[in-house]
């Protein structure tokens, strides 16, 4: 063990030297490992504008060493600030919200740059930034000159590149990658019942024993099957995609019935809107007087649904929970607000360094593979896991085989936490038919 907090991610920075004529922009989570990975990129690069997506109204501390744009939610306003300092208060979503720091960065830092000749590279988790850069692009036409390409983290942000019509530059993904599907899926799924359960704790339930229904049964719905098991839980499984359901029925779980006989527990895993307006009408019409509806996914799009529905009922503040109660007295409870349960505790990262440690490096070797090649990459998404350029450059199996020799571990990656769809899930299919 090296003692360095993200060993792999220092070496493979060290290896590389610095790039000077370099400003990266992050979009990323307001979280310690993302402050660390900031740091980090600030010795790879000439600078580094941070802009952290507003969660949980987390901040970033004082004076990190790098600009940080990140917003304080304020009942149905955001304040909007740059560091400690406030620059406005809107009233918006959380998307919104977003987008909206996204477009002060650029406006306030990177135009700058790319006025003094830098280059700029876009690393980031969820795919905010494509129609903003587009915008800002079409008013600066300098800010086009200066984009190297993106590096994408995510299946959401990933799906969102490809939806793009015509991107401005290339971008490289990981969100496909050995690690992210078969380890960081095992590890984000814990995590996210580790918050389910405490959570629910917090409103005086408990979870073992009690049915769950999972909606969409990916990677990460797979690995909360198996996090979800040992607590001896009644689990159905419910996915559009047949294949992927006749892998829940091969590993040894049912398949939903459609209806809502007994309060349950829902759990959205597919980065789409998954519990839906007639799944609203089966639990209205069933037998169950209350469910719980919790995500692990993106934003709050697993539920957006039936956002608007909830918003004509009474609701009840819970300690980080809302119960709605809807007009046949009935009872939705929404853990989180929709956000994904690992992301909302301000208080707690959603892995550790070492956990994300091989992630950060996959994203900064596609940064170095996208810097040296970018004349020969067309202007589209590149997946690491099934683009063989990629795979060629960035070594995953080797990648992993060092972090568990850095952490002192025993994985037999060849077998672990293998989806029986996983050939299909490693590709991502743009038309919404994939699951998380």
């Amino acid at each position: 063990m090296s003692g360095s907090a993200m060993p792999i991610l220092e070496a493979l920075i060290k290896s590389q030297g610095t790039l000077d004529d370099t400003v990266v922009l992050h979009i990323n989570h307001c979280m310690d490992n993302s402050f660390y990975f900031n740091e980090q990129l600030l010795r790879a690069f000439h600078d580094v504008i941070f802009v952290a997506t507003p969660y949980n109204g987390r901040s970033p501390g004082a004076n990190p060493g790098y600009a940080v744009y990140h917003a304080r939610r304020k009942g149905d306003a955001y304040l909007l600030q740059r560091g400690n300092s406030g620059l406005e208060s809107i009233r918006c979503d959380f998307l919104q919200a977003t987008r909206r720091l996204v477009s002060l960065a650029l406006e306030n830092e990177l135009l700058r740059y790319a006025a003094e000749g830098k280059k700029i590279l876009i690393i980031e988790d969820g795919g905010y930034h494509y129609s903003v850069i587009n915008e800002t692009a079409a008013r600066f036409p300098i800010l086009n000159a200066a984009l190297l390409g993106a590096v994408e983290q995510t299946t959401a942000g990933t799906k969102k590149s490809c939806s793009q019509n015509g991107l401005l530059y290339p971008v490289l993904s990981v969100a496909r990658s050995l690690y992210k599907v078969r380890v960081e899926s095992y590890f984000v799924a814990n995590r996210v019942v580790g918050e389910l359960v405490r959570m629910m704790h917090g409103i005086g339930e408990f979870i073992d024993f009690h049915p769950v229904l999972l909606l969409g049964y990916g990677i990460i719905g797979r690995s909360a099957a198996f996090a979800l098991k040992p607590r001896h839980m009644r689990i159905a499984v419910y996915d559009l995609d047949p294949e992927i359901e006749a892998a829940a029925l091969s590993d040894g779980f049912d398949l939903w019935d459609g209806e809502f006989c007994t309060d349950m527990i829902v759990l959205g895993n597919t980065g789409t809107p998954s519990f839906t307006g007639q799944m609203l009408e089966s639990f209205l019409a069933g037998k169950a007087k209350r469910i719980f509806l919790a995500s692990s996914s993106s934003k709050q799009v697993e539920f957006e649904d039936i956002f608007q529905e909830l918003k004509g009922c009474q609701k009840s503040c819970l300690p980080q929970a809302a119960a709605y109660r809807l007009a046949n007295g009935k009872e939705i409870v929404l853990l989180a607000e929709g956000y994904p349960l690992n992301f909302y505790d301000k208080n707690a990262d959603s892995l550790t360094f070492d956990m994300i440690d091989p992630v950060f490096s996959e994203i900064l070797t596609l940064a170095f593979y996208l810097k040296e090649n970018l004349e020969a990459l067309e202007h589209r998404t590149y997946l690491l896991g099934s683009d063989e350029a990629l795979g060629a450059y960035c070594d995953e199996a080797g990648l992993i085989k060092q972090w568990m020799e850095e952490n002192g571990l025993s994985l037999d990656i060849d077998a672990f936490n293998v989806h029986p769809a996983e050939k299909k899930l490693r590709q991502i299919y743009f038309d919404g038919s994939d699951r998380k």
